[in-house]
């Protein structure tokens, strides 16, 4: 028993040291010199996702279905402070055989890299979105405050080139996890319960991934080690805060 609670105490450390390790050891967030925002995507570029892995009592598109993202503009503000993404944005239901309009040439993100103010279109929770290069911190605690309103606990980790942003929704208990290529792309998304098994994707209540030629980058065995890195440290958070109610 003793040594089962040394091993906890020791993956819980690890989860939390280890992303702040890598993201010296990876890239550094340098803030150009004018101050404009860098995106990794393009203006006029798709972007598709694909649905691996579903259950559809939780409302989530069923397997085989593709989430589409046309960026159509990317337009600065005040002074280059902040951005502006618009975009299109369609789903397609495997099943049905339908294509539903989300956005058409609407405002998807805004970003103010002065005040780190973050918001989406909607509190996304079925696909996923992008991060400014030169401010994944800023944006990232942004994120964080945007998502107060929908997730009872969150928090994200970069290191190697990718980032990961987490959070857990009581009403489903269900932990979201979103990972970002080199590019600030999301390059998979899964919803999962605290329980499961990280390492095996069929236990994975949502799995949604990039698809290849999107500026898909190839993740490999690493994708679930940060994701499971991102359970741990959620467990964590939830567990202190339980504690500290009682």
């Amino acid at each position: 028993m003793k040594s089962k609670k040394l091993l906890i105490t020791f993956l819980v450390l690890m989860s939390l040291i280890l992303p702040i390790t890598l993201s010296s050891l990876g890239y550094a967030n340098l803030h150009p010199a004018n101050g404009e925002i860098e995106w990794g995507v393009k203006e006029g570029r798709t972007y598709t996702w694909v649905v691996k892995q579903s259950t559809e009592i939780f409302g989530f598109l069923p397997e085989d279905s593709e989430i589409e993202i046309t960026i159509t503009s990317i337009r600065a503000l005040g002074g280059g402070n902040a951005t502006e993404l618009k975009a299109n944005i369609t789903e397609y239901n495997s099943v049905t055989q339908l294509t539903t309009n989300l956005l058409d040439n609407e405002t998807f993100i805004n970003f103010d890299s002065e005040t780190n103010i973050v918001t989406l279109y909607t509190f996304i929770d079925d696909h996923g979105f992008f991060l400014p290069l030169d401010y994944i911190d800023g944006f990232t605690d942004g994120l964080m405050d945007f998502y107060s309103g929908f997730f009872s606990t969150r928090g994200c980790s970069i290191g190697q080139g990718i980032t990961t942003f987490y959070g857990y929704r009581g009403s489903t208990d269900l932990a979201y996890v979103w990972t970002f290529n080199k590019n600030g792309i999301t390059d998979n998304f899964v919803a999962v319960f605290n329980d499961d098994n990280l390492n095996d994707p069929e236990d994975f209540q949502y799995w949604l991934v990039l698809k290849s030629g999107s500026d898909s980058i190839p993740l490999g065995n690493f994708f679930l080690v940060f994701i499971g890195l991102a359970m741990i440290s959620l467990i964590f958070i939830c567990q202190k805060k339980l504690v500290k109610k009682l």
